[in-house]
């Protein structure tokens, strides 16, 4: 495995796709926090758990970023520590981008490769096993 520095611009290319499900998805949590409140009923936003009553292994996600709204880190982590440990990699990735101009290249062989899809897909399993047991 080989890592290495790479020069880049410092400021990113935003794609539309991203921007598109960031408002799709501020604009399905603010209604149905709208409609919790106006109505004072609970609303569940994930398909999958309306369908089967189990989480799905990104459920908490909603409630975590209204915890880290909150300021309460500790409490978004808990509601799904997997996708929260991923986003806070992800922001330590693009704040070294915008300060050094530089991204963290990594360059595996397919077997690496393989090993870390393994991870990862173990990794998904314990996450959603918590969720189902911990978070509901």
């Amino acid at each position: 495995m080989k890592v290495t520095l790479v020069k880049v611009p410092r400021r990113p290319p935003w794609p539309l796709w991203a921007i598109g499900l960031v408002v799709g998805w501020l604009g399905v949590t603010g209604a149905a926090v709208w409609l919790m409140q106006r109505y004072h009923q609970h609303v569940v936003l994930c398909a999958f758990k309306r369908l089967t009553g189990y989480p799905c292994p990104t459920c908490g996600a909603t409630r975590g970023v209204l915890r880290l709204l909150h300021g309460d880190v500790a409490g978004a982590w808990q509601f799904n520590p997997l996708l929260f440990s991923v986003l806070a990699g992800g922001v330590a990735l693009l704040a070294f981008r915008l300060a050094f101009g530089r991204v963290v290249r990594v360059q595996a062989s397919r077997r690496q490769r393989r090993i870390a899809w393994a991870v990862a897909i173990v990794l998904v399993l314990i996450n959603w096993a918590y969720l189902v047991v911990y978070v509901g």
